[in-house]
């Protein structure tokens, strides 16, 4: 659909319809109750005239009707429309007041916050602090543009996951939980005490939990087709001794296949998460052999996260080899230090700010009981953003002593 076209509805009344930019920064949620809360107060849409549906105006315009409800929503709060099931959404009597002044709101109840549950970290620099804020602030500007309290419970040194979930629940503390990372028995009591929860970057849609994910496999496959064009021969996985390892190891392989790319998977290599450049050469060694004989090695390195890639980087370095013209490097993540480190990183970038946003919304849908938002599955795109740590291989011209 051409999103420059000027829309219509069936049957005329296109001066209804707003004119919406898909690439601004303003959400389309504030977008649509902007231009009809600023026509509603000035008088051009009278009072008794009916909005267009939802379904209409979605179609309109190619979007999710949730999207118009949510906006229809905001203009009812304000108490300029009137919403009712059988007459669709009416324009009510202008308030009195200033052009653009909002209507007081009545005051009700505070209800229960809705909670995240985190181990506090005192390193504000430490990288997985800094790509966990990127899902908070997601968050947040989510919960904020809903006036929902959104609240971060932290566990004690000492207790786990599930002892701070389950006193929550049980003391009626929270309607609901955004699940960043939380363990796999916190996990599974949430989910079998039906307690409202959307799950990021974990897939428990078959399970009734709504859940927001990233699509790493796509992501690979573009690494993969930018690996073949650059002519690269032979690839590796390097990551650490965890739960994410084989995982993103099955996802890095499942990428070359959707690919078709021509450059072979070899081995993957695991590290302790401690390793320091000495136990990563010595890995490195003993999974392709001496750096003399170049032809086992590979020309490429896939490294699990980007702070890993660039350990990888200062290891390689220290024997010798010059990153990108002696062994290519692409991270994971787009972390801030991938962009500033020389050389600057090749990565794959997750929409973490988005996701964390679209977590937050269908959270609010799950407790508004809107339909089929109890099961849903919100799939984001990532990305390769090629930088200085590949280039097409090159026989390297010194040696290691």
């Amino acid at each position: 659909m051409d999103k420059s076209a000027a829309p219509t509805l069936k049957g005329g009344g296109s001066d209804l319809l707003p004119r919406l930019d898909f690439s601004g920064d303003q959400s389309l949620i504030a977008q649509i109750a902007g231009f009809y809360r600023d026509r509603i107060r000035r008088g051009l849409i009278p009072a008794g005239k009916r909005l267009p549906t939802c379904l209409e105006l979605g179609r309109s315009f190619g979007l999710a009707p949730q999207t118009v409800d949510r906006a229809f929503d905001l203009l009812a709060r304000e108490r300029l429309v009137n919403r009712r099931r059988s007459r669709g959404t009416v324009v009510g009597e202008p308030p009195s007041g200033p052009l653009g002044a909002a209507a007081p709101l009545r005051r009700r109840a505070a209800a229960p916050p809705v909670s995240m549950v985190v181990r506090r970290t005192t390193n504000n620099q430490d990288p997985s602090r800094l790509l966990f804020n990127d899902y908070l602030n997601g968050l947040i500007e989510g919960f904020e543009a809903w006036k929902s309290r959104f609240e971060i419970a932290y566990l004690r040194p000492d207790q786990s996951d599930v002892e701070l979930v389950r006193a929550l629940v049980e003391m009626r503390q929270t309607r609901g939980f955004i699940n960043l990372g939380l363990d796999a028995e916190a996990t599974e009591y949430l989910v079998k005490s039906k307690v409202p929860m959307v799950i990021l970057n974990a897939d428990l849609s078959g399970r009734g939990v709504s859940s927001v994910i990233a699509d790493h496999v796509h992501g690979y496959c573009e690494a993969w087709k930018h690996a073949a064009e650059l002519g690269h021969r032979r690839a590796a996985f390097f990551g650490t001794d965890d739960r994410i390892f084989a995982a993103r190891t099955r996802e890095c392989q499942a990428g070359r296949k959707l690919a078709g790319a021509s450059c072979r998977f070899g081995k993957a290599v695991r590290v302790p998460s401690d390793a320091d450049v000495g136990v990563m050469w010595n890995a490195l060694v003993a999974a392709f052999g001496p750096r003399t004989r170049r032809a086992a090695w590979p020309t490429l390195i896939f490294a699990q996260n980007d702070v890993l890639a660039l350990r990888l980087i200062r290891a390689l370095e220290e024997h010798c080899l010059e990153i990108p013209r002696d062994l290519s490097v692409i991270g994971f993540d787009d972390s801030p230090i991938a962009r500033h480190f020389h050389p600057a990183l090749t990565t794959l970038a997750k929409p973490r700010l988005k996701m964390g946003l679209a977590a937050s919304q269908l959270l609010l849908d799950i407790l508004a009981r809107r339909p089929g938002s109890s099961d849903r599955r919100q799939v984001f795109p990532v990305h390769l953003i090629s930088r200085e740590t590949t280039v097409r291989p090159k026989k390297p011209t010194k040696e290691c002593p």
